[in-house]
């Protein structure tokens, strides 16, 4: 008994036929039966690659040495949704198969009922699965997270110490702006060793005036400006056009909120210590300073907006309630399945309100017949009523002048002295 092949998907149910030239631009053929053909719906370009993507990913599951179930289950039934939608749109009233044929089963015989019906439907333009849709845009915000999370760990701020005389911190021993910034977003983007990152502090000679002097000019000689350096692109994400409704851009703002700010010199103490060496002499021209020890304030944190921090606005109290909203949301049940078991009910409504108005329409015009049925009976009896009352009335006056003249005969018989031999009965007339 050979066991089940449990890593391969389907190979006709819910799979999707290659591009075809006939059909438009990106349109798919989807197969919703184990049978091929027998009932396949071309999906527009949108949904068939969306659909697309979702079957790749069961396939790289699948591939993969530790298969996670529970994301295969969730994939497996987005496909179980769409097949039912595509099978309820081949069910519905208002749409026709472009393509029907009928296969009449081996062994011959069978009737009309007994064939295999071949069936291609079109979808609409605007049809979709929000529940695919809603799960795909959750896997972009997971992403979205681990990503931010990479973030913000190479980002992690280092810590402030206090520079003693003839050492001075590495992270700002540059001689202008532009290299501290090329040196910050080179941490953000393509962090350094951590071997390297760990030597915060090294000696470095007291650098002289002269030197100064010449590190600003050889930077200035190099014609390279502070806008001419770009962040690197961004990285590669499922939906681009969504990045900020994630809050991808924090990361970008954070970076250009650390390149402006300016570092503050620390005033020198008043108390200098015995070891230390006194300045050389410095000349007063604008473009010669000395050399001041950077403070904890060089390192500076993000600047906030004042609406943002404001103690009246519990924001993580809202957004606490919208995610138990959509928590319980999700947890009370599955809305399609609630919304398609409404819309089957109000269809067998629909479906009864129309067979009793139907009824209702057949008896008002079967009244309508018997009633003119019935005014075609009284006009016919009324017309035998006067017939048959004229019919009685001629009846009386025949038998009044029969009846005289038996008595004018009987009189002038008597008159000429001849009786009758009998007398006539009355004539009754039956």
């Amino acid at each position: 008994m050979q066991a089940l092949d449990v890593h391969r998907p389907s190979p006709v149910r819910g799979q999707l036929e290659p591009y075809d030239p006939r059909t438009p631009k990106g349109c798919r053929y989807i197969q919703t039966t184990d049978t091929p053909d027998e009932l396949k719906v071309l999906l527009p370009p949108a949904t068939a690659a969306m659909y697309e993507q979702l079957l790749k990913l069961e396939t790289h599951e699948l591939s993969r040495k530790s298969i996670s179930w529970e994301r295969i289950m969730e994939i497996r039934h987005l496909k179980d949704r769409m097949l039912r939608k595509c099978q309820k749109l081949a069910k519905s009233n208002t749409t026709f198969p472009i393509a029907r044929m009928a296969a009449t089963p081996r062994g011959g015989g069978g009737s009309s009922t007994d064939a295999f019906v071949f069936q291609t439907f079109v979808a609409p333009a605007d049809f979709r699965v929000k529940e695919m849709e809603k799960w795909f845009r959750e896997q972009q915000r997971r992403n979205n997270t681990a990503m931010t999370a990479a973030l913000s760990s190479a980002r992690r701020p280092v810590a402030a110490i206090e520079a003693a005389p003839g050492f001075e911190m590495t992270l700002v021993s540059g001689p202008s702006r532009q290299s501290s910034k090329y040196t910050l977003q080179r941490s953000v983007t393509n962090p350094e060793p951590v071997r390297q990152r760990q030597q915060v502090i090294r000696p470095v000679p007291m650098i002289q005036p002269s030197r100064l002097v010449q590190s600003e000019q050889g930077v200035s000689a190099s014609g390279v400006s502070a806008s001419g350096i770009f962040s690197p692109p961004p990285l590669p994400i499922l939906l681009p056009s969504q990045r900020e409704e994630y809050g991808l851009g924090l990361s970008e703002a954070a970076s250009q909120l650390n390149l402006n700010s300016e570092p503050v010199p620390e005033t020198q103490p008043h108390e200098a210590g015995p070891s230390a060496s006194p300045l050389a002499p410095v000349p007063d021209t604008p473009t010669l300073r000395p050399s001041l020890s950077r403070r904890n304030s060089a390192l500076r944190e993000l600047k906030t907006v004042s609406w943002a921090d404001d103690p009246a606005i519990d924001l993580e109290g809202q957004f606490k309630k919208y995610a138990s909203a959509a928590k319980e949301a999700q947890a009370s049940g599955k809305f399609d399945e609630v919304r398609l078991l409404y819309l089957d009910q109000i269809a067998g409504l629909e479906s009864l309100h129309n067979q009793v108005k139907e009824g209702l329409d057949h008896l008002r015009d079967e009244t309508e017949h018997l009633q003119r049925i019935d005014d075609a009976i009284r006009r016919q009896r009324g017309a035998l009523d006067a017939t048959f009352q004229e019919l009685e009335g001629k009846r009386a006056l025949f038998q009044e002048k029969v009846q005289e003249a038996l008595t004018e005969a009987n009189e002038a018989l008597s008159r000429q002295g001849l009786a009758p031999k009998r007398d006539l009965d009355p004539i009754h007339e039956t």
